[in-house]
């Protein structure tokens, strides 16, 4: 299972990469060859489709974690049900979504409600039915896609995403060198979708053949049994809708586009943490769907008390880090355009310190269909958090968004979310909340007095970086594996990453 977690969020991560260099890439080439205001409205057209996204309505979380379940078992005869039920749904989703899409490019007036001044109307709308036609198709492609992390090879799927991404930065490169416009650009989107569906497609039916997908078994039942823990996943991406594009508004609002520029740099940095740590969550998914499925509960709780250590572990460690490096890393990296605020990116630390605790510890409940505590207490904590951000901004300015998404989920999720994963796994809450807890202070308190020595230690920049990084995540590491591990735990897991990493080095 190591070795199945880290493949996956080795994957995982990588396409998160691919994702952000494509943009480095493309964004000089489109500038290159397309005026700046011609990308800015084809950026316009590509958001505009991309608001169907939304329509996913979380079905997609949902049916992947059942799936893995039915496959845990071996109920192939469910495992086609949910499989031709998603299937179905997707199917006429899109189409629809897409005719709609159509109706509206083609009818009404979108050049002038998005500002399009250089684009022509007939060119914009059949640019608005490729893109929708991509994130739309998207969706059944995905249910294919997702097909060998239900059988517990999520390294897979996410490969073949990364693939198709890498085709789409590949082909669009290409395509503007060889002067093409908008509809080439977005008719390439459709392109690669087409090229990864009909390959997986072909690779099921050859490799998989009785997990082929279809449209026979769909039930309308397995639907409304897929509403509810779909419309929770649906309540999370709301909540984060309210919590972090509401604070940017909020601020761009109140306090204008420098504060926004500012938290948005200190945000951005924070967030490579919980993207990194995502990754490992999310990796972990379908190996908690299946030993839940199954009732290997001792297992379950091992490997959740082993998840959250190590979660913990890697926060505080980068939080220490960038509690005293940060700001002058953001000099850097702005190369001096934006001052930093130290406070706000202290406060956005300790936001992201606390959050990815009980994010990790969440994972069992999502990957099990059963996050009804988590979707409803991260509703109400970007509800609370954003109205503490309105009642706080004025006098404290752009240190209330920190402050007050802290606040929503410190009152809403650390105790609510946390016991729910206990309660799914047969933990004693009160047992785990205590050891947990306590150990998060030692361990934090150590890592930050041994990062705050190194710190004011007259050493240049870059090694100071590099002395205060790896200090700070030997002690978290070292205290860490002493309180938060048990024994048991330790005796067990240092034979698994020692042969796990002679594995990797013979395969180097």
């Amino acid at each position: 299972m190591v070795r199945r977690v880290l493949h996956a969020a080795n994957a995982i991560i990588f396409g998160n990469l691919i994702t952000r260099a494509g943009g480095l890439v493309l964004v000089p080439l489109f500038l290159r060859y397309w005026s700046a205001a011609r990308y800015g409205e084809y950026l316009a057209l590509f958001a505009a489709a991309a608001y169907l996204s939304s329509l996913d309505v979380g079905m997609q979380g949902a049916a992947v974690n059942r799936l893995t379940q039915a496959y845990a078992r071996k109920d192939l005869a469910e495992y086609r049900r949910v499989q031709h039920t998603a299937l179905a749904f997707f199917i006429l989703l899109a189409a629809g979504a897409t005719i709609l899409m159509a109706s509206i490019a083609w009818f009404l007036p979108v050049c002038r409600w998005l500002g399009l001044s250089l684009t022509k109307p007939a060119t914009a709308a059949a640019v608005m039915v490729a893109l929708a036609m991509y994130v739309m198709w998207s969706m059944p492609v995905q249910v294919f896609v997702a097909t060998h992390q239900t059988m517990g090879n999520m390294a897979r799927s996410q490969w073949i995403r990364n693939f198709q991404q890498m085709l789409i930065v590949a082909l669009t490169v290409l395509a503007l060198i060889l002067g093409a416009g908008m509809r080439t650009i977005a008719l390439l989107q459709v392109l690669t979708l087409g090229l990864v569906a009909t390959f997986i497609f072909v690779e099921i039916r050859r490799r998989f053949p009785e997990l082929s997908p279809g449209l026979r078994s769909a039930n309308l039942s397995v639907l409304k049994e897929l509403a509810k823990p779909s419309f929770l996943f649906a309540l999370i991406m709301v909540g984060n809708l309210i919590a972090y594009e509401g604070s940017i508004l909020l601020t761009s609002a109140l306090l204008g586009g420098l504060a926004v520029a500012v938290l948005s740099i200190s945000k951005s940095l924070t967030d490579v943490i919980r993207l990194g740590l995502y990754s490992m969550s999310l990796a972990l998914c379908p190996d908690y769907a299946r030993m839940e499925t199954l009732g290997e509960l001792e297992k379950l709780r091992r490997t959740h008390r082993m998840t959250v250590a190590a979660t913990a572990t890697i926060t505080l460690a980068i939080v220490a880090t960038l509690w005293f490096e940060g700001t002058q890393l953001i000099t850097v990296w702005t190369r001096g355009r934006i001052e930093p605020d130290p406070m706000l990116l202290r406060l956005f630390l300790v936001l992201i310190a606390f959050q990815t605790s009980w994010a990790a510890s969440s994972t069992v409940a999502r990957a099990s269909n059963r996050h009804r505590a988590q979707a409803i207490g991260y509703f109400f904590a970007a509800i609370v958090g954003i109205s503490s951000v309105v009642a706080l901004i004025k006098p404290l300015g752009t240190w209330a968004i920190p402050l007050g998404l802290t606040l929503g989920e410190a009152i809403c999720c650390y105790h609510f979310v946390i016991q729910e994963s206990c309660q799914i796994i047969g933990e004693s809450y009160s047992a785990f909340a205590m050891h947990f807890w306590l150990g998060f202070a030692v361990v934090g308190t150590a890592t930050f007095l041994v990062a705050w020595a190194v710190h004011t230690t007259p050493l240049p920049m870059l090694l100071r970086w590099v002395a205060v990084g790896s200090s700070s995540c030997a002690v978290a590491g070292i205290v860490g594996w002493m309180l938060w591990l048990t024994p048991g735990d330790r005796a067990l897991l240092v034979p698994k990453l020692y042969r796990t990493y002679s594995v990797s080095e013979m395969n180097a």
